[in-house]
């Protein structure tokens, strides 16, 4: 399993922008739920409890919003590139530019091994960037595929 077999190019989001972490997390609701067909409050509530157990800005400009749905069948993954930074409670006080979004299902196993996935990748300072600087969704997914 890839982070590709779950993120497909309507679910890569450029030019993401929000005024604050709760926008943030409000609008990556309403993205998710328009690329799955679930509800955009109930994937806020998701994220928003939790954000409560703690930040999910783990630093270097990366914020890995993610949550459990027992209903869902199949993870749901969204990518937002946000090259003006939004203000996220980050580890390291610094604005985000990329968010990874994942929701899963109740199995915990499969989440957890796209949230490591998610951490090991964009714990790269190189990935980032790359990602970053690609300027379509098909270029975000090759390069994901690349590595």
């Amino acid at each position: 399993m890839t982070l590709t077999d779950h993120l497909t190019e309507g679910q890569v989001w450029l030019n993401f922008t929000a005024g604050s972490k709760a926008e943030a997390l409000a609008a990556l609701s309403r993205l998710a739920a328009e690329a799955s067909g679930l509800s955009p409050a109930e994937v806020l509530t998701v994220l928003s409890a939790r954000e409560e157990l703690g930040s999910t800005g783990v630093g270097g400009g990366v914020a890995l919003p993610h949550g459990r749905l027992p209903g869902l069948t199949s993870p749901v993954l969204g990518l937002a590139l946000a090259p003006e930074g939004v203000e996220f409670d980050s580890l390291d006080g610094r604005p985000v530019r990329l968010l990874a979004l994942l929701l899963s299902g109740a199995d915990g196993r499969e989440h957890l091994q796209l949230l490591a996935r998610l951490g090991a990748l964009f714990k790269s300072p190189v990935a980032v960037d790359e990602v970053l600087a690609a300027r379509t969704p098909p270029e975000v997914l090759a390069l994901l595929a690349r590595y």
